[in-house]
């Protein structure tokens, strides 16, 4: 592993988005923002059936209570859609999401007291170095597709989401391949739970072949076999970098139940 500010010759790759990222994403953003980084000396990491991490009691429990006091409205969210070359398409799943903050885009991140603290600390450049050289081999070999050749432009993306209804919450997928890693932190579940809402809300992974599936196609969950289930723990963390065999989704499917998360995105996007 390396220090903070290091590059390393066996991931060139990943040293060079983290460099930029550091440059374009972390630059200014106050040392005391690193409050995640303790969280991260108590990943639990797996290899099977593809690298991911989890880590419980995520965010510091005063953060973790302000999130959740301080959510966005109901009218804030918008239904989430796959778009394919500028166009919406189809979406396999009942998710609705807010963005809290997309640095790359046009729209300024919600900025207050709770929601500054929050996008801050999961952009840190430490905590961001920190955590993806835990993942560095699967991280530099993604880097290496040729899809990605041209995206040397880093970006952070910070969503508020809500799975609700009584129809699949998000289909099986790989995620877009731009994206290199996400963190999804479980927040919690309210309505008629039952024993069987920790697994069907939590996060299914899959069997998966490379070249079996294509980034960003949606499945339904039920068509395929799950290798390991992540169970829903409020302020539990779920972390995954992306390849093409992380395939995963979330069942959902339970009238009557409300799941809160955040969902983390850090991309490699072109200039």
């Amino acid at each position: 592993m390396t220090t903070t500010g290091q590059t390393t010759t066996a991931h060139p790759r990943l040293a060079r988005y983290l460099d930029g990222y550091q440059a374009v994403i972390g630059a200014d953003i106050p040392a005391g923002a690193a409050e995640l980084l303790p969280a991260l000396d108590r990943l639990s990491m797996h290899d099977a059936p593809f690298p991911f991490a989890t880590v419980d009691d995520f965010l510091p429990e005063d953060l973790y209570r302000s999130i959740l006091a301080n959510w966005p409205s109901q009218s804030g969210f918008d239904p989430v859609a796959r778009f394919v070359e500028g166009q919406p398409k189809a979406y396999l799943g009942n998710r609705k999401e807010r963005i809290i903050e997309n640095f790359a885009g046009s729209d300024a991140p919600m900025a207050t007291e709770t929601w500054n603290r929050t996008r801050l600390a999961l952009r840190h450049p430490e905590f961001v170095r920190s955590l993806f050289e835990r993942f560095a081999g699967p991280l530099e070999e993604h880097l290496g597709l040729d899809r990605l050749q041209d995206r040397d432009q880093p970006n952070f993306k910070l969503y508020a989401n809500q799975d609700t209804g009584a129809t699949e919450a998000l289909g099986a997928h790989l995620d877009a391949a731009p994206k290199l890693l996400t963190i999804v932190v479980y927040l919690q579940l309210e309505g008629d739970t039952d024993e069987t809402s920790v697994n069907r809300y939590g996060t299914a992974l899959y069997e998966c072949r490379a070249g079996e599936h294509d980034f960003l196609n949606f499945s339904s969950n039920a068509a395929h076999r799950t290798a390991h289930q992540v169970q829903f723990v409020p302020n539990r963390a779920f972390i995954m970098p992306n390849s093409p065999v992380s395939l995963h989704g979330v069942a959902g499917s339970q009238d009557g139940v409300l799941r809160k998360t955040l969902m983390t995105g850090y991309w490699a996007n072109k200039q």
